[in-house]
């Protein structure tokens, strides 16, 4: 039965399934066919149905007998990437924030309500949760996320947290709602947002958003390391000015290339 757009409810389940398949073998750093048909609760036909098309894309490859994914996906995502304009503008102005100030400079999206890392210029001074690039997280726990939050109304927020809730990484991750908006009402009058070891144990941050009118946030960026360096008094006197100087320079950039 063809759906109201013309397509098929199996086809549709077909492609849900496919993609199941693919985030299986990056989580599992691949598998074999019988292992990821037994995993994944498939028969061994079906599974092989979906592996050798994906091989046939490029987007899983097989060596030997393990099935793992292509860097096919590299390539999409890089070059999309490659394409913002706010990657474009952060990048250089990040690169120096992080010799400025010793510590990690990061970069993030908003995509479906989860806060996705973009790009990151590591110092070999700090330290920070080893996140990866592409990595994705709840918007409450980290700097950027809570940046890229306080430009939304609180209608707006309610949204994004009956999807995904106020789940607890650590013991310093805000879990009632009161309190988070109480924190992005003081994110909006101050410029920016601290994550006190509320992603990771002993990691701090500070984030500010990268805003565009009419569409608000287009991302974040942010200054992170060891809780025991990134104390307020340090925050008020060189990060903060720091971050919020590469704020206005990265939109500046991006309004004279839009």
């Amino acid at each position: 039965m063809a759906n109201s757009d013309g397509s098929n409810a199996r086809g549709l389940k077909s492609v849900e399934r496919s993609f199941s398949i693919v985030d299986y073998l990056q989580d599992a750093n691949g598998a074999t066919l019988s292992e990821a048909a037994d995993d994944l609760g498939l028969a061994v036909s079906t599974a092989h149905i979906h592996l050798t098309t994906l091989v046939e894309t490029g987007y899983v490859v097989k060596d030997d007998d393990v099935y793992r994914c292509g860097f096919e996906f590299l390539q999409t995502g890089g070059q999309r990437r490659d394409d913002m304009a706010l990657y474009q503008a952060a990048k250089p102005e990040l690169d120096d924030l992080q010799v400025e100030t010793g510590e990690h400079t990061n970069v993030t999206v908003m995509e479906r309500g989860y806060a996705v890392q973009l790009y990151k210029s590591e110092s070999p001074e700090s330290i920070d949760d080893d996140a990866s690039l592409g990595d994705h997280f709840y918007l409450h726990l980290t700097a950027t996320g809570k940046a890229m939050l306080a430009e939304y109304s609180d209608d707006q927020v309610a949204e994004i947290l009956e999807t995904h809730g106020l789940p607890a990484l650590t013991d310093d991750t805000i879990t009632e709602e009161e309190v988070l908006y109480g924190e992005l009402a003081t994110i909006r009058e101050r410029g920016y947002s601290i994550n006190r070891g509320e992603h990771f144990p002993g990691v701090c941050a500070i984030g500010t958003a990268i805003a565009s009118e009419p569409d608000g946030a287009l991302g974040a960026i942010s200054i992170s390391g060891p809780r025991s360096r990134i104390t307020p008094e340090r925050i008020d006197e060189e990060l903060a000015p720091a971050l919020l100087n590469k704020k206005n320079i990265i939109e500046l950039k991006i309004r004279q290339h839009g």
